[in-house]
């Protein structure tokens, strides 16, 4: 008797775990799972945000969609739309979010000014739950959330073959979109230059001035890629140069009378 009492005890617990998942929740249950990632979150214009976050369990204030109210829900587990509400608590941007009933679903609505449509990917793939429902685990490592214009979701990836150069020295940006397919006609941005990529994704490139830049692309239909660091350094025929001319003024300054 007491070893079915103590089944029926789990079993109902389980089930007040599982009521819990994207409604108000009435029971105080400790959660223990935590996920901690990357999520970059790209505006029609901007980055709005890219860090790291770390997230258990959630309250989310969502519109329901069936009441017109806005509603405090409970989620006991760490979810998309939970990582991005520990972002907006560190950068301090606005979002608002809907809840269906009906689905049992939170869709982003805006972020900042920007509203319809939000996607959102998980280590560049698409998943096909809601930012509510997605439980994130120890084998998801990055979160990429992006405005468009459109309900299709498709987002950029840049990549350099280089990291380092001298200047006036080539290299090449290829760009791929979330299935790592090339992306033809993509605008890339090496500080205030722009470039387009060709049938192979890809553009060759020289920087004329030293430095350090971001590299980026857009495409009309796209989420911006992330940036990538490029370091542009003198060559060694020119740091070769100004060596010479350092010590020549220095024994200039020892042979001359003051």
């Amino acid at each position: 008797m007491k070893k079915f009492c103590l089944i029926i005890s789990a079993i109902l617990l389980c089930a007040t775990v599982l009521s819990c998942s994207a409604q108000v929740c009435k029971y105080n249950i400790t959660i223990e799972d935590e996920w901690s990632g990357q999520i970059r979150i790209e505006g029609k214009y901007e980055t709005v945000f890219k860090g790291i976050v770390s997230v258990t369990d959630s309250n989310i204030n969502a519109r329901n969609v069936d009441t017109g109210e806005t509603e405090n829900y409970f989620i006991p587990y760490p979810s998309v739309i939970g990582a991005v509400d520990e972002a907006s608590k560190i950068e301090g941007f606005s979002y608002s979010v809907d809840y269906w009933p009906a689905w049992n679903a939170f869709i982003i609505v805006t972020i900042e000014d920007n509203s319809d449509w939000w996607h959102y990917w998980v280590d560049y793939n698409l998943p096909m739950v809601d930012a509510g429902t997605y439980n994130l685990t120890d084998e998801d490592n990055s979160i990429l959330v992006g405005y468009l214009e459109s309900w299709e979701a498709h987002a950029l990836k840049s990549s350099v073959d280089k990291h380092e150069v001298i200047v006036n020295e080539e290299f090449t940006v290829s760009v791929k979109n979330e299935s790592d397919n090339s992306v033809e006609g993509a605008t890339v941005f090496v500080g205030s230059k722009k470039y387009t990529t060709n049938n192979q994704g890809k553009v060759k490139i020289t920087i004329t001035e030293k430095g350090n830049y971001k590299i980026y692309s857009e495409k009309d239909g796209f989420v911006r890629s992330d940036k990538v660091d490029i370091v542009v350094k003198n060559s060694r025929n020119t740091r070769n140069i100004q060596f010479f001319i350092h010590n020549f003024k220095i024994l200039l300054t020892k042979l001359l009378p003051i």
